[in-house]
């Protein structure tokens, strides 16, 4: 399946998904540019970042050295409404890094609203979580069968 084709599905999930991997590498490169300006906003973006990644990148639980209880906890992170939360989490808390001093750590927070909204939208939609086939996932060809 093209990229092209997932993206033409209607599958939100799949745009929550390729949102959610901007988030996380705009959440390396802004953390890294804000350090030393808000410095624990900037720590707790990194470690949102990983989180994202290994929770968009299914395969990344099996080929990385992780503990058990850290491939249980993203393997409970996977249905669309408890991603719309866990994102809706991290853009709270980026959103209120700016409270005391405007950052482009704003873009970042903005992508991670943008990716809860998608993954909310298809949970009210009634869609089944379906990930790219290029990040590792089953893409649309298998929730269609």
């Amino acid at each position: 399946m093209s990229f092209t084709s997932e993206l033409k599905s209607g599958k939100f999930s799949i745009y929550a998904q390729w949102v959610g991997l901007l988030s996380a590498i705009l959440l390396i490169i802004f953390g890294i540019i804000e350090l030393l300006t808000v410095p624990i906003f900037s720590i707790l973006g990194f470690i949102f970042a990983v989180l994202i990644i290994f929770m968009e990148i299914s395969f990344l639980t099996k080929c990385c050295p992780t503990s058990p209880g850290f491939d249980g906890f993203i393997k409970k992170l996977s249905g669309n409404h408890i991603r719309a939360g866990v994102y809706a989490v991290f853009a709270i808390i980026m959103w209120v890094s700016l409270v005391s001093r405007f950052t482009v750590l704003f873009i970042a927070a903005l992508t991670l609203t943008i990716t809860a909204i998608f993954y909310a939208t298809g949970f009210f939609k009634g869609q089944e979580r379906t990930s790219s086939s290029m990040t590792g996932g089953t893409g649309i060809m298998l929730s269609m069968v």
